[in-house]
């Protein structure tokens, strides 16, 4: 069973990576395989819904998103952290959930494996954002386990990795969802 981390915040090793990371252990403790994506520093671009989207199992856009869908389709399980910026999720997550509509294009690849997400901000927008990645989920056909989201409300980068109660609700989320996709496969 693998299970695939994508890290959303256009700035490395920051609280969304460190929580991203944790619940990768939590999944590797029930017995997952887990790799990281982080999404700081790669060129994604925003889908353009193309009329020949996924017909020859490849998207048109040539940039690095290639290599990660190799990976999404490799995963039994996927985790989506993303930093909350102005109430939402950033650019870089909402440009690398749209370009899986490849995947769903090709026969709803994502379809079957288990989601879950982690939203990481200091004011406000942890409901919205995690509603929003959930609802991508569930269109895309992922299932997810209960309490299929880990909230934290830490902003100075590095400030998770001391925050008991984020890294501890990041490790149980890891859990839940490798637990799942062991009872899904």
């Amino acid at each position: 069973m693998k299970v695939v981390g994508i890290s959303g915040s256009p700035r490395a090793g920051g609280n969304t990576e460190i929580l991203v990371a944790e619940a990768l252990e939590g999944a590797r403790s029930k017995g997952a395989e887990v790799e990281i994506i982080t999404l700081a520093g790669k060129d994604i671009r925003g889908c353009v819904a193309h009329a020949t989207c996924g017909k020859d199992g490849k998207c048109l856009i040539d940039d690095d998103m290639q290599p990660i869908y190799a990976k999404l389709l490799e995963a039994d399980a996927i985790i989506v952290g993303t930093p909350i910026y102005f109430g939402s999720m950033t650019s870089q997550t909402k440009a690398f959930l749209d370009r899986t509509y490849l995947l769903s294009k090709m026969g709803k690849k994502l379809e079957g494996k288990v989601g879950g997400v982690i939203a990481v901000g200091g004011r406000a927008g942890h409901e919205l954002t995690t509603s929003t990645i959930m609802d991508f989920m569930t269109l895309q056909g992922l299932v997810l386990p209960s309490y299929a989201f880990a909230h934290s409300n830490v902003r100075d980068l590095g400030a998770a990795k001391g925050d008991e109660k984020s890294m501890k609700a990041a490790r149980a989320l890891g859990e839940r969802v490798a637990a799942l996709a062991a009872k899904v496969r």
